[in-house]
């Protein structure tokens, strides 16, 4: 097995995906609710406050938006959720700022910290609501069971749930008819620079579960998380495809994946031959009710390599 140069740990963007500095996965607690519960005869419940990304675009996907009163940094989607009061970041939240917005329900994910802030938060008499920090597609599909069931709307949670299920299942048809086995894909939070290198998923990290929804082999192995790789990693590593996501306020831009495609250090890489490197928006690994939609994306960017048209003539994507 070879033993691939991993650089210090940039810890920023390690908590971001949940994951701790040596690049190990945070478990995730399983589905609890407070003591106090929610009264099924006073309908579903107003003013919601929603941690987590995942959390909150799980209650608008459901048809309840109009109900949340506040959101955590994290919760960038729907659009309209940029307008709403904010609760501070996920992994550093203040309870005295969640009770500020008098909520009658709270819905997080294992991802709320630090640890001392959810241990306030699990004596609090409001009704809470705790999800997973969301990593697999179980994870997913049993907090939108339980926040529907919370909400009052067993049919929209069922109906979301089968379209997300559709499409997985659609990216997973797509991918047994590829004419070429699967891709080696190799995934950037942080794209290398001509001088370093990058920060990449790894084993148990969300990139590398979204990569075989979509079809494709993580070509980080070595590591779990997500953590630093050298130049000479990614050119040990030969993926036959590059992914990085892409972020307004981290992450890659489309200036650094070009500038990731120009790199003369990484010219005998497959992925760079073939002209195999692309954008998706960062987001794609929220692990929300568009998971579904994501895979689909990286299924069609890992097809043009391994269903190639006829004559090989790999076309570019732009990011």
């Amino acid at each position: 097995m070879r033993n691939f140069p991993i650089l210090g740990a940039c810890a920023a963007i390690a908590l971001l995906f949940g994951c701790s500095e040596n690049g190990e996965k945070k478990s995730s607690p399983e589905f609890s609710s407070s003591e106090t519960q929610i009264d099924s005869d006073k309908g579903s419940p107003t003013n919601i406050v929603t941690i987590g990304g995942a959390a909150t675009e799980i209650v608008f996907a459901l048809g309840a938006g109009d109900q949340v009163a506040a959101v955590d940094l994290s919760s960038t989607f729907p659009p309209e959720v940029r307008q709403l009061p904010q609760v501070g970041y996920v992994r550093s939240i203040s309870p005295e700022g969640v009770l500020s917005k008098d909520p009658g329900l709270i819905i997080a994910t294992g991802a709320l910290g630090p640890p001392a802030a959810r241990e306030i938060m699990e004596e609090l008499s409001i009704p809470t609501l705790w999800l997973p920090d969301p990593k697999t597609v179980e994870d997913l599909e049993r907090s939108v069971s339980e926040v529907a069931q919370q909400l009052g709307k067993p049919e929209e949670g069922e109906a979301l749930l089968k379209t997300i299920q559709s499409q997985l299942s659609q990216a997973e048809s797509e991918a047994r008819s590829w004419s070429r086995e699967k891709p080696t894909v190799l995934f950037f939070l942080n794209p290398p620079t001509a001088s370093t290198g990058g920060m990449a998923g790894g084993s148990d990290s969300r990139s590398a579960t979204l990569i075989e929804l979509a079809g494709g082999t993580n070509a980080a192995k070595e590591f779990s998380g997500f953590q630093p790789v050298s130049l000479e990693s990614v050119i040990q590593m030969n993926p036959d495809v590059i992914i990085c996501g892409i972020s307004p306020g981290h992450g890659a831009s489309p200036e650094t994946i070009q500038a990731l495609r120009d790199n003369p250090a990484l010219s005998s890489v497959s992925a760079i031959q073939n002209e195999a490197v692309y954008g998706v928006p960062l987001d794609d690994l929220t692990f929300g009710p568009r998971l579904g939609e994501a895979a689909l994306r990286w299924n069609q960017i890992l097809s043009e390599q391994a269903n190639p048209p006829a004559g090989n003539q790999l076309a570019q994507r732009e990011p």
